[in-house]
């Protein structure tokens, strides 16, 4: 009986915030699934060489995705700070307009 682990990886393309979020869920998920293969290869009655061999693949995979969840993070982190400051760009020129027009009062003669 011959016991073996395969895995898909997606293709991770970024775009919208939302997104990202739901990126960053899959990859999570994916690394959870891997991470079950990792015990189900240990526990399994594979030769300790293709133990050895399958567990270095699965871990391969799982640093891949980990450094796309961090690159994913980082950008949703960037684009977060961006709309924040966009916010508050627009916030600040509405309130110097409103400045403007309250308290003033313009006499011509």
């Amino acid at each position: 009986m011959s016991n073996t682990v395969s895995t898909v990886m997606p293709s991770v393309s970024t775009n919208s915030g939302a997104n990202i979020s739901s990126q960053i869920s899959n990859i999570e998920k994916q690394i959870t699934s891997l991470t079950k293969q990792l015990k189900t290869v240990a526990d399994s009655s594979l030769p300790d060489d293709q133990k050895q061999q399958q567990t270095e693949m699965i871990q391969a995979q799982i640093q891949m995705l980990e450094a796309q969840l961090s690159a994913l993070r980082q950008q949703q982190t960037q684009q977060s700070a961006s709309k924040e400051s966009a916010t508050s760009t627009v916030n600040a020129a509405d309130n110097d307009k409103s400045r403007d027009s309250v308290g003033h009062v313009d006499v011509y003669i």
